[in-house]
C-alpha cells in the first residue's frame, strides 16, 4: 500500500503502471553511458535526468505539455548526436506521451524528428556501418508514425464507446417512448371510463325525464339533482383535462409576479377553513411572521396547493391531525402539507402522481378526476421546484413537500 501511495505520487493514478513500463527502457541508455568519460558520463546523466523530469511533467502540467514533449525528442537527438545514432531508440520511451499533443504538433515535430533523425544517420555512420542503418530506419520510422497509429486507435476506441453510449441512449429513449406510448394508453382508457360513467347516468336519467316517465315531484328534482351533480363532474374532469394538455405543452408560460409567499398560503388556508372545520380536523400551522418575496405564479400555485389540501380533507377521516408548514432555508422556500390520517400505502404512493390516479383506487363515486396531483406537481415543475410525497414523515402518516428554488 506505501508503495503504491510512493508510485502514485510520481505519475498520476489514472495513468496506472504504464508511464513506469516505458521508463524501464532508460535503463539501456544509463546502461551505455556508464562505459562513457567521465565527462561524457555527467553530462549524459544530467540530460538522462532532464529527460526524466520532462517525462513526468507531460502528466502533471498539461499546459505545457507541446513544449514538454517537443524538449524530449530535442534530448533524444543530442543523444543520438553525442554519443551513438543508436540512442534514438529514446523515442519509445516517450512515443506514447506524443498522441497527447494536438495533430497539428504532432506532424511538425514526427516530420522534423524524422529529417533530423535521418541526417544525423547520414553524417555520423560509415559506409562499413550500413547494418546500423538497416537497424536505425526501422526506429526512426516506427518513431515517426508510432504516434499516429496509437492515437488513431485511441480515437477509434473512443468513437466506439461514443457509440455504444449513442446506441444505450437510444434503447433508452425507445424505453421511454414505449412506456410513454402506454401511459397515453391507459390514461385514455381511464378518460374514456371517467367521462362514459357519469354520461351514461345523465343519458339514463335525462330519459326518463324526457319521456315524462315518472309523476312523483320530488322524484323528479332527486333526478335533476343527480343530472347536475354528473354534468359538474364531467365539466370538471374537462377542465382538469384541459389544464394538463397545457402543462405538458413545454411553450406554456407562466405568469410570475413577486409576493409575500406566506400572506399567500394563509390565504389558502383560510378559504380552507371552514371545510376542516365540518370535518373536526385540528390544524397545526407554523408559517413565518415576516414576508418572504418570492416571484411565482399565483393562479397555478394556487391551483396545485388547493389540490393537495382537497386530498388532504377528502381522503382522511374526520378529527385528523394536519400540519400546514411554510419555511425557508439558504437555497430554498418549503412547504409542507402533512396529517396523521389514513396515510397512504407504498403501492399507490410510488403512482400517485400519475394521471388518473386515485388514493383508494376508485374511480367510481369519489368525484376526482384522478388528475389534481399530477397537475399540482406540473405547476411546481414548472417553477423549477419540487413536489415530493413523505410516506414516512416526521410528523404524522403523510406529508407532500413542496420545494421551490431561491433563484
Amino acid at each position: 500500500m506505501i508503495v503504491k501511495l510512493f508510485l502514485f505520487k510520481i505519475f498520476p493514478r489514472e495513468e496506472g503502471y504504464l508511464p513506469y513500463l516505458y521508463l524501464v527502457n532508460i535503463c539501456f541508455p544509463f546502461y551505455f553511458l556508464l562505459k562513457e568519460t567521465s565527462v561524457k558520463l555527467m553530462l549524459g546523466l544530467l540530460l538522462l535526468i532532464t529527460f526524466i523530469f520532462l517525462y513526468r511533467q507531460v502528466y502533471w502540467t498539461k499546459r505545457f505539455i507541446t513544449i514538454f514533449i517537443a524538449a524530449e525528442f530535442v534530448i533524444t537527438l543530442l543523444f543520438a548526436y553525442m554519443y551513438h545514432p543508436m540512442y534514438l531508440y529514446m523515442v519509445f520511451v516517450f512515443v506514447y506521451q506524443a498522441v497527447r499533443l494536438p495533430i497539428k504538433w504532432l506532424y511538425y515535430l514526427s516530420g522534423v524528428f524524422g529529417a533530423l533523425s535521418l541526417y544525423l544517420i547520414y553524417k555520423t555512420i560509415y559506409p562499413d556501418q550500413l547494418y546500423l542503418v538497416y537497424m536505425l530506419l526501422p526506429t526512426v520510422f516506427g518513431g515517426c508514425i508510432l504516434p499516429f497509429i496509437i492515437k488513431a486507435s485511441l480515437n477509434y476506441k473512443e468513437l466506439s464507446e461514443d457509440l455504444k453510449r449513442t446506441a444505450d441512449e437510444l434503447q433508452q429513449k425507445n424505453k421511454e417512448m414505449m412506456l410513454l406510448e402506454d401511459s397515453k394508453k391507459r390514461m385514455l382508457s381511464d378518460l374514456s371510463h371517467d367521462l362514459k360513467t357519469p354520461m351514461t347516468t345523465i343519458q339514463g336519467y335525462s330519459k326518463v325525464l324526457y319521456e315524462d316517465l315518472i309523476d312523483n315531484e320530488e322524484q323528479k328534482r332527486k333526478y335533476l339533482k343527480y343530472i347536475h351533480d354528473k354534468s359538474v363532474r364531467v365539466t370538471s374532469l374537462i377542465d382538469e383535462l384541459f389544464m394538463f394538455s397545457k402543462l405538458d405543452n413545454p411553450d406554456f408560460n407562466l405568469y410570475k409576479e413577486k409576493r409575500d409567499i406566506c400572506e399567500f398560503f394563509r390565504e389558502i388556508i383560510v378559504e380552507y377553513y371552514e371545510v376542516f372545520a365540518e370535518k373536526e380536523m385540528e390544524l397545526d400551522i407554523t408559517i413565518p411572521s415576516v414576508k418572504i418575496l418570492y416571484h411565482f405564479d399565483k393562479k397555478l400555485m394556487y391551483r396545485a396547493i388547493s389540490n393537495i389540501l382537497e386530498n388532504t380533507i377528502k381522503y382522511n377521516p374526520e378529527q385528523t391531525k394536519v400540519y400546514l408548514t411554510l419555511e425557508k432555508s439558504l437555497h430554498s422556500i418549503i412547504l409542507d402539507i402533512g396529517d396523521n390520517g389514513i396515510g397512504i400505502p407504498e403501492d399507490i404512493a410510488s403512482s400517485l402522481f400519475d394521471p388518473f390516479t386515485r388514493g383508494d383506487k376508485s374511480r367510481m363515486d369519489d368525484g376526482g378526476s384522478g388528475l389534481g396531483l399530477t397537475i399540482s406537481r406540473k405547476i411546481v415543475e414548472k417553477h423549477q421546484g419540487k413536489l415530493i410525497l413523505e410516506t414516512k414523515p416526521l410528523r404524522g402518516k403523510t406529508n407532500f413537500k413542496i420545494v421551490m428554488p431561491i433563484n
